[in-house]
Formats: structure tokens, C-alpha cells, sequence
């Protein structure tokens, strides 16, 4: 910045101080002399209670990568929080942590952040997790079906990660 500029800055900055200290400045201790309609907000908390029984509920933060927040969101819908660090690989690798992604090049589709596909839709309409498999699209409904096939590998296989590949 050259010597002009800080010189006409510095005139500008004396100027409306010097204008407000002549006029006086609103005082602080007065009581507002009209109202000001605000807009209704709508406050959503970033911490989602779980719907179903959790070990640990977790706080999401907001500024946080999509993949944390959604693997945050997995523990506080019943996912264990051991299973964070792989659940995140998961989602990032099969949907790029985007809730609404479809692979149609899956001869039976696949949905959602964990890539669920057609294969489960009878699984999960029989436990009641979904209706069609475009719930799937919903990053809550995807998740606690992805729990549940995880669940189900476990019980049959003891090993729960079978529908997706770890590596």
C-alpha cells in the first residue's frame, strides 16, 4: 500500500469517527426505539438421538467431513463405535459419502452410502427396515440396514463385513 492510500484511509476513519462523536452515539443502556421483525429459525440440533437402543451417542459435529458425520450418525443408530473406523472406509469407497448415490451397473442395483443391494430387499422388507428399495436412499434407513446385514453376517458367518469388501 502506498503513502497516498493510508493517508486517504486514515482520513476516512477520522472522518466518520469524528462525525459520530459530534452527533453522539447511540447508547447501549437505551431501550431499542422500534422493533425489528425477525424471520422464524428453525434450530435443528447436530446431535441425533438414536432410534433404536444405542452403547454410545455420539456428538456430530458440523465441520466435520461427510464421512465422519455419517459414521457418527451410524453409532448413534446402534453401529459399534469399533466399527467406526472401517464403517467410514466403507462408505467413502462404495458411495463417495453420498447418501442418494445408485450403481446402476449392479445387475440388482445398489443404494445409498453402503451400496445396499437388491439381493436384501426381502431381508429387510421382513424385518420391516424398508418398503422398496429406493428407502435406501435415506442415509438413516441405509445405515440401520446396513447394521442389519452387518448383524446377519456376524450371526451366520461371524464375520460381518462379507457383503463389503475390507480391502
Amino acid at each position: 500500500m502506498n503513502y497516498f492510500a493510508e493517508k486517504l484511509i486514515g482520513l476516512v476513519l477520522c472522518t466518520v469517527f469524528g462525525f459520530t462523536a459530534l452527533t453522539g452515539a447511540p447508547s447501549a443502556s437505551k431501550e431499542p426505539s422500534g422493533t425489528i421483525a425477525l424471520a422464524p429459525i428453525s434450530v435443528q440440533p447436530y446431535l441425533i438421538e438414536p432410534t433404536t437402543t444405542a452403547r454410545s451417542t455420539i456428538y456430530i459435529a458440523p465441520y466435520s467431513s461427510s464421512c465422519e458425520q455419517f459414521s457418527a450418525l451410524a453409532i448413534n443408530l446402534g453401529w459399534d463405535p469399533d466399527q467406526r473406523t472401517v464403517l467410514e472406509s466403507i462408505i467413502w469407497r462404495e458411495s463417495n459419502c453420498t447418501p442418494n448415490a445408485i450403481n446402476h451397473k449392479d445387475p440388482r442395483k445398489s443404494f445409498g452410502l453402503m451400496q445396499v443391494n437388491g439381493f436384501w430387499l426381502d431381508y429387510l422388507r421382513e424385518r420391516g427396515i424398508i418398503t422398496e428399495l429406493e428407502d435406501l436412499l435415506h442415509a438413516e434407513t441405509n445405515l440401520i440396514a446396513g447394521l442389519a446385514i452387518y448383524n446377519y453376517g456376524m450371526e451366520r458367518y461371524g464375520f460381518g463385513w462379507g457383503p463389503w469388501s475390507t480391502k
